[in-house]
């Protein structure tokens, strides 16, 4: 039986789970469905360690109290003197899934440093092969490097060494693996798998003859982050809520939350609309089904919505974008969008669905069979 761990981010935003959910499929996909997985949670990097090793003690909920302390594990010298005191780690492949790893000043970022450092480096010294799938960027859209400040270029490259295959997920990302000295696969988000899942579970959702509904993710500032780029939350609820004015004349709306602050913010968009805020991928599966198009700013709704051959208009601040142009999902950068703009575009999406679904559904088969080769080759022989 071949054995997995698999390192993602499940206990957050629920788009988080959807790649942990398409890294679960592509497994089954390569390994067949008796595949073991154990999952790690890349938030809590000493969980390489035995729940009574008193490394588990520094783990996130601490993590701002002991910087002097985790600063003294940035030398690797001192992270192998630990390595020899995790759990045996007895994996074939592991596989990190945790999203936009590559960001302005992550050198600076000790629980960044712990996971792609500590976490990863473990199972690289416990002679696991790792993959870290999925990788993104994340800058603001207005203020992309040409390549990456010393400091920050020295951290990647030691987080990239400590993995057999980097696979990226954005052309940007993939151009800075190249300028760190590292090349491989670029592939759309593995969230793109988790369609299969969205479908065992809700395949059935909508009624026969139910033309389903256009599915909204609505976030103050068309992102979570603005990036000090000037983004007016004011013109941006003005922007959407004149725009679905027009568009719930023509189609039914619903509106998806993420998080208590997106639902605070639907109401406020459109209190009259129905607003769902899943709180299991099983759930979210379900509100996915009876979409017919999608308009988000939340990448991993436009990603899950991909995931069942639904298109969607994904907005956004920064370069997260590319990796839902990858796929290629309509997108825009929110200070560019008039509600005309928003409207037009949406149309457009409802227009071209069937043959949308056809594309995106072939893509995330070729996708799954992708990553289950990469899986394939990079698993463990010396066993």
């Amino acid at each position: 039986m071949t054995k997995v761990a698999l390192l993602s981010h499940r206990f957050g935003n629920i788009g988080h789970s959807f790649m942990a959910v398409g890294a679960e499929e592509v497994v089954a996909e390569a390994f067949g469905p008796d595949a073991e997985i154990t999952h790690f949670e890349q938030h809590f990097p000493f969980e390489v360690h035995g729940k009574s090793h008193p490394m588990r003690r520094l783990d996130p909920p601490r993590l701002g109290r002991l910087v002097p302390l985790l600063r003294a594990l940035e030398p690797e010298f001192v992270q192998r003197l630990l390595w020899r005191q995790t759990l045996p780690l007895d994996f074939d492949l592991a596989v990190a899934c945790g999203g936009p790893n590559i960001v302005a000043g992550g050198s600076r970022a000790l629980p960044l440093r712990m996971m792609l450092h500590y976490m990863n480096g473990a199972f690289r010294f416990r002679g696991v092969p790792l993959i870290d799938a999925a990788v993104g960027c994340c800058f603001p859209y207005e203020r992309v490097p040409d390549e990456l400040p010393p400091e920050d270029a020295a951290f990647y490259r030691a987080a990239m060494e400590r993995c057999s295959v980097v696979a990226v997920r954005d052309p940007i990302a993939a151009r800075i693996r190249s300028q760190l000295g590292f090349e491989g696969p670029l592939l759309p988000c593995i969230a793109l798998s988790s369609g299969r899942r969205f479908e065992a579970i809700a395949g059935g959702a909508r009624r026969k003859g139910d033309d389903g509904y256009l599915l909204v993710n609505f976030q103050r500032r068309g992102a979570n982050e603005d990036w000090g780029q000037g983004v007016d939350p004011a013109r941006w609820m003005s922007v959407v809520r004149d725009a679905l004015e027009i568009l719930r004349q023509r189609h039914d709306v619903v509106l998806v939350a993420h998080s208590a602050a997106e639902s605070e913010a639907a109401r406020e968009l459109a209190p009259d609309l129905p607003c769902f805020r899943p709180e299991s991928v099983e759930e979210y599966a379900r509100v996915a089904a009876g979409a017919k198009v999608g308009f988000v700013s939340r990448l991993h709704a436009g990603i899950a919505l991909a995931g069942i051959g639904v298109p969607s208009l994904v907005v956004g601040t920064d370069t997260r974008l590319g990796t839902a142009e990858l796929i290629g999902l309509d997108t825009a950068y929110v200070k560019t969008l008039t509600a005309g703009d928003v409207v037009e575009r949406v149309e457009r999406l409802i227009a071209a669905r069937a043959v949308e679904r056809e594309r995106l559904i072939a893509l995330r088969e070729a996708t799954i069979r992708e990553y289950a080769k990469l899986f394939r080759s990079t698993i463990r022989t010396d066993r």
